[in-house]
């Protein structure tokens, strides 16, 4: 009973110190966002996430490829610094909204702000357990738009954010993936209080003119017309070659967001 308090008591000590040291500053945390295609080439980016009181911002980069087995330095497939491929989660707390600004490279070869109201997340907390990097953390489990998403988040840093579009938590994710193993989140680093200057939040959610504001129910039409017609111009170019089929097909079973309320699913075949 008598070690129980203790641990209630360094609990509360630990989010009493917490809240006192974020209330005027940032939160940094980085994690590696691994993404596998084709069962065996692995996507790493480096994403951070900075926090503020009202406002969230999560970006990520293309750090490098890798063979998924038996990898060795010598393997390691290098990647050319692309400016353009990178995604922005923004967050504004106060007024619910979520923003991705992003370039979409596969079809519409565009840059967009994409925004929808902060999307809920249904979530079922486990009393499962584990440490990670010194942290204590719960395990949680939720369906969002098509994929099953299992994360572990720590109350010892009573923020509800974690990478990417995660949110609603009483406390701050450090590990994520999804169950089927196409996307994975793990912490690199932690830090606060911060204090450095590389990013302004309220810099980072002014409109930047090079970036298309649209909803998030119009990109998701437009990108869904988009790929369709490319499947059309293909088979139209090949219909008239004998002996040629067209075979391009596109899915979005392996998106992050395969279907949502806006549609059920969608195959292109």
């Amino acid at each position: 009973m008598k070690k129980n308090l203790i641990i209630v008591l360094l609990h509360i000590i630990s989010l009493s110190l917490f809240a006192q040291k974020t209330k005027d500053n940032l939160l940094k945390i980085e994690y590696f966002e691994y993404r596998i295609y084709n069962q065996n080439i692995v996507n790493i980016d480096v994403g951070k996430l900075y926090v503020s009181k009202e406002l969230s911002y999560y970006t990520s980069k293309i750090f490098k490829k890798e063979k998924k087995s038996g990898i060795l330095d010598s393997q390691s497939i290098s990647v050319e610094n692309n400016d353009e491929i990178f995604s922005e989660i923004l967050i504004n707390k106060k007024e619910k909204l979520l923003t991705e600004r992003l370039y979409e490279e596969k079809f519409l070869k565009k840059k967009y702000d994409v925004f929808e109201k902060l999307p809920k997340m249904n979530w079922m907390i486990t009393k499962e357990q584990k440490k990670i990097s010194n942290y204590i953390c719960t395990k949680a489990k939720t369906v969002f738009r098509g994929r099953t998403y299992e994360v572990w988040y720590t109350e010892l840093i009573p923020i509800s954010s974690g990478p990417w579009k995660f949110n609603g938590l009483p406390g701050l994710i450090l590990q994520a993936k999804d169950l089927q193993g196409i996307y994975s989140w793990e912490l690199k680093s932690l830090l606060y209080p911060y204090n450095n200057s590389e990013i302004n939040l309220d810099n980072a959610l002014k409109d930047n003119p090079k970036y298309k504001k649209i909803s998030f129910a119009n990109f998701d039409k437009i990108k869904i017309e988009a790929i369709k017609n490319k499947i059309d111009i293909i088979k139209a170019r090949n219909s008239n070659r004998q002996g040629m089929k067209a075979n391009f097909e596109y899915s979005t079973s392996e998106e992050k967001e395969p279907i949502n309320e806006l549609r059920t699913t969608s195959y292109f075949e």
